[in-house]
């Protein structure tokens, strides 16, 4: 048996990208092979009140400038000594340093990578240390002994930004279920008709751009007489309330619908014409590969990841912060829905084919195997 941690920041959520993604890796990772455990720097209220799919230990992380980071460290160290940790896998800023650390400390050295799933490690918006984060990065890439991203836009920002060599890091594309064909009608699709529906799922954060969104969809209704569309949006956090005044100075109100954060989010999918997404910066969004999978059109902003998979074939991508061109490309799609056939059925495919769970677990596996060998 291979012995696996996964060193997070912490779980605080099954429906945010990165931790929905390795709730999942964990739970369809070959239990005949491997043996997983989550390591969290700091405990989290969902992870009290929710099942996790493997053994798991907090370190009561407070920073690396806190009195007890150095008992931090030590937790860590006696943990992957005592299970014989053979790979740490790192997600976030932080664990980064602190994985490091406790792996090159602990008595059997285990292989060591991390997780790049977007391109905002310590840019603005961050606490004020990240800005560090880049010098060091600079010298700690050298010590890990792979780097994985999830879209190869991704791996050449990584590789130049960082100095980090092409071949040291490899990507693996995220996996995502083709959802069953049973669902049932959220009741906002009862209460409310619409010839089309748009419909966003990212949470309610200023990378995500609502506000674009929102002022796209605003043009929209002016332009258009005689159909009625409606935005829903799916995801909560701190810009909530901000964006819902927006609506209400917009005087679209009535036609946005904020739903929060849901666990059906295919039920509502299936109900949804086209979907959106508006972010200024992106990995490689699993907001998107849902979409895709339920067969639906997309209209992304041009970053990151997001033109690997929206393309003439799947959808349309516009410029970022541009809500102009945002409101023409979904109009575009409202006004054809031959068109927003044919993309939904592409994307489908292309799902199918790229991004299945089975793919990504392969690719995954026949990573650390390789790497396993290597080290031997």
């Amino acid at each position: 048996m291979i012995n696996i941690a996964y060193l997070i920041d912490t779980i605080s959520t099954d429906t945010a990208g990165t931790q929905k993604q390795l709730l999942q890796l964990i739970q369809k990772l070959d239990r005949k092979r491997y043996h997983p455990f989550l390591i969290c720097l700091k405990e989290s209220k969902w992870m009290q009140e929710n099942p996790i799919p493997c053994k798991h230990i907090s370190l009561a992380y407070n920073g690396f400038i806190s009195l007890s980071f150095p008992l931090v460290v030590r937790r860590l160290i006696k943990f992957l000594t005592a299970k014989n940790i053979c790979i740490v896998q790192t997600f976030f800023e932080d664990s980064i340093f602190v994985g490091l650390i406790g792996a090159n400390l602990a008595k059997f050295k285990p292989l060591l990578f991390s997780s790049r799933r977007d391109m905002g490690l310590g840019l603005q918006g961050q606490p004020w240390y990240h800005r560090l984060y880049l010098p060091a990065l600079l010298l700690v890439n050298r010590f890990f002994d792979g780097i994985i991203t999830n879209s190869f836009e991704i791996q050449k920002f990584v590789s130049k930004r960082e100095r980090v060599p092409l071949n040291k890091i490899k990507v693996i594309y995220n996996g995502i279920e083709i959802p069953q064909k049973k669902y049932i009608i959220p009741d906002l699709f009862r209460r409310y008709k619409a010839d089309v529906w748009i419909g966003i799922v990212a949470s309610l954060t200023p990378v995500k751009r609502h506000d674009i969104i929102l002022k796209a969809f605003s043009q929209m209704i002016l332009w258009t007489s005689g159909s009625t569309i409606r935005l829903v949006i799916i995801g909560d956090g701190e810009k909530r309330k901000t964006l819902s005044e927006m609506a209400i100075v917009l005087g679209i109100k009535d036609h946005v619908h904020f739903e929060g954060a849901v666990k059906n989010v295919p039920d509502y999918l299936n109900m949804i014409d086209i979907g959106v997404l508006c972010s200024d910066r992106e990995g490689l969004s699993n907001s998107i590969l849902e979409y895709m999978a339920c067969g639906l059109p997309v209209v992304a902003t041009r970053v990151g990841g997001n033109t690997e998979l929206v393309n003439n074939k799947t959808g349309i991508c516009v410029p970022p912060g541009d809500s102009r061109a945002l409101a023409i490309a979904l109009l575009n799609l409202c006004n054809n829905p031959e068109q927003r056939k044919v993309l939904g059925d592409n994307a489908i495919k292309i799902i199918k084919e790229n991004f299945s769970w089975d793919k990504c677990m392969s690719d995954l596996e026949s990573y650390y195997e390789k790497k396993l060998r290597n080290n031997s």
